[in-house]
């Protein structure tokens, strides 16, 4: 939810509403006016800067030429002054991170704006076909770059009721999602340049919820099964990892149909690890139950180098993760544990 949500989404809200300027410094919370509506695309595919926090979220599993396979993760945030991007790339059969970057600006986005810079980093919405098309392109000093083609091959997806979550207790957000995008481009590393082909996940969020702490932390998976169904679902946590009771799912059926189960179980399993620079415990293996949808799974973390740093962003686990059990496929496990300020 992203993340998402991947520095934890909510976390990067607080960040970013206390760097906005003169309303933080006063000790005042920021001043929003908007309000959250039903989701409605395509116009929602661009920026609302009324809102404390935005972000638009890529990831997923690319393969090179030579068989080698790397998840990627691509993101813009946005609050009130800041605007924030990371690109990072987890050579997964090496299990080492081969290409990070962190971007920031100061600014704003124009409101519905689709097309975004951020010190180089560029993310942006092209309205070709009938879904349109996302693209990424990421420079990273030293000579490497990550440039991909995103394209919808299933229709957007409203997650919660009309495209409006819970986000924690007390607050809500907007909130869509792609499940399923082709994507295709270039991996510039050391002067090399291979080109990739795979398949993404894509989610929008905006909402509200900078000053809630039951907002900031959460479990998220987004999983694309072998037989052609989709499941993202999501629990929100305390900071020890236990879960909050709000939580919420969007099944999408081999024959496209949606639900949203709200009963399911999410267990995390050992093995755990505490990557360099966390606070937080992180499980590599999980459960994930949905009767509702048939769905029993069990996870692991096909890599265990897939914690992000950040140096304005708090880091977070995101992370590709192979079915082990059930339903074969593969998912995106992100969960956001950090420590954002103190007491929160």
């Amino acid at each position: 939810m992203r993340v998402l949500i991947r520095w934890t989404c909510a976390a990067v809200a607080v960040i970013l509403a206390l760097l906005a300027g003169s309303a933080v410094g006063s000790g005042a919370p920021l001043a929003t006016v908007a309000t959250v509506e039903p989701v409605v695309l395509p116009q929602d595919h661009g920026a609302h800067p009324g809102f404390q926090v935005e972000w638009w979220y890529t990831a997923g599993i690319v393969a090179g030429d030579g068989g080698d396979h790397f998840f990627w993760f691509a993101t813009v945030w946005a609050g009130e002054g800041l605007l924030v991007a990371k690109v990072n790339v987890v050579d997964l059969q090496a299990d080492r991170v081969v290409l990070s970057n962190e971007y920031t600006k100061s600014g704003t986005l124009a409101s519905g704006q689709t097309e975004m810079d951020i010190d180089g980093f560029g993310l942006g919405w092209q309205p070709e076909g009938v879904l349109g098309r996302w693209s990424i392109d990421a420079p990273v000093p030293g000579d490497g770059r990550l440039q991909l083609n995103l394209t919808p091959v299933q229709p957007y997806v409203l997650n919660g009721l009309d495209g409006i979550i819970r986000q924690g207790q007390g607050a809500l957000s907007d909130y869509y999602s792609d499940p399923r995008l082709a994507a295709q481009g270039t991996l510039l590393l050391g002067g090399q340049s291979s080109p990739l082909t795979g398949q993404g996940w894509f989610d929008h969020q905006w909402g509200n919820f900078a000053f809630n702490p039951s907002s900031l932390h959460w479990n998220w998976f987004a999983c694309q099964f072998n037989n052609g169904s989709d499941l993202m679902l999501y629990q929100f946590i305390s900071r020890s990892g236990q879960p909050s009771g709000v939580q919420d799912a969007t099944f999408v059926s081999p024959l496209g149909n949606v639900t949203h189960p709200q009963q399911f179980t999410v267990m995390p399993l050992d093995p755990t690890i505490q990557p360099p620079g966390a606070t937080g415990t992180y499980p590599l293996r999980w459960r994930l139950e949905v009767s509702s949808a048939h769905v029993d799974v069990t996870l692991d973390a096909r890599a265990r180098n897939q914690f992000i740093s950040n140096q304005i962003i708090p880091g977070f686990w995101e992370g590709a993760a192979a079915v082990t059990s059930g339903a074969l496929g593969d998912c995106i496990v992100e969960s956001t544990r950090e420590s954002i300020l103190s007491g929160l």
